[in-house]
């Protein structure tokens, strides 16, 4: 199956606004539209709850994946970015979710093309049943979307103009 880029990056905003921490990638979608405006880049901005096979295409078509997601590992309001390297693996698919990996893998194996993908990730402090963030993940709001502002700088610096 042949897909054609649509040359414009994709943001992934992953999480359950009902589990606390856990709707980092929701909340910061809704403040993505503000934050990168004046840059007069175009992207796609999507929420979900988990990752699935069927983002495949929608990764295929982009030039840029940048995935957002609140992380369990490290200290409270910790923000990682890192590129998610698309080395060979083998791909064991869940029914329930896929890693930022497999969905790279299956994307490939679909569409023969993958996208550089950017993880960002700021560590929770609380991710029990409910609908607010705790403080110092609203608070850090702001630094996740000026790393996604980056990573879509970068690219649009780096990438040749199409």
């Amino acid at each position: 199956m042949n897909v054609s880029a649509r040359n414009r990056p994709l943001i992934i905003a992953i999480g359950n606004p009902l589990r606390s921490d856990d709707g980092l990638g929701w909340a910061v979608a809704e403040q993505l539209p503000r934050a990168i405006g004046d840059t007069g880049i175009a992207c796609d901005i999507h929420t979900v709850h988990q990752l699935t096979p069927e983002l495949a295409q929608q990764v295929a078509t982009a030039n840029l994946v940048v995935l957002i997601d609140a992380s369990r590992e490290g200290e409270a309001g910790e923000l990682r970015v890192r590129p998610l390297s698309l080395a060979a693996q083998p791909v064991v698919l869940s029914t329930h979710h896929i890693t930022p990996e497999e969905l790279a893998a299956i994307t490939v194996i679909l569409y023969r093309q993958c996208p550089p993908i950017v993880i960002i990730s700021l560590t929770g402090a609380d991710f029990s049943i409910g609908e607010s963030l705790s403080p110092i993940v609203a608070q850090r709001i702001p630094l996740v979307c000026a790393a996604v502002r980056r990573c879509l700088l970068t690219t649009v610096q780096v990438s040749p103009a199409g």
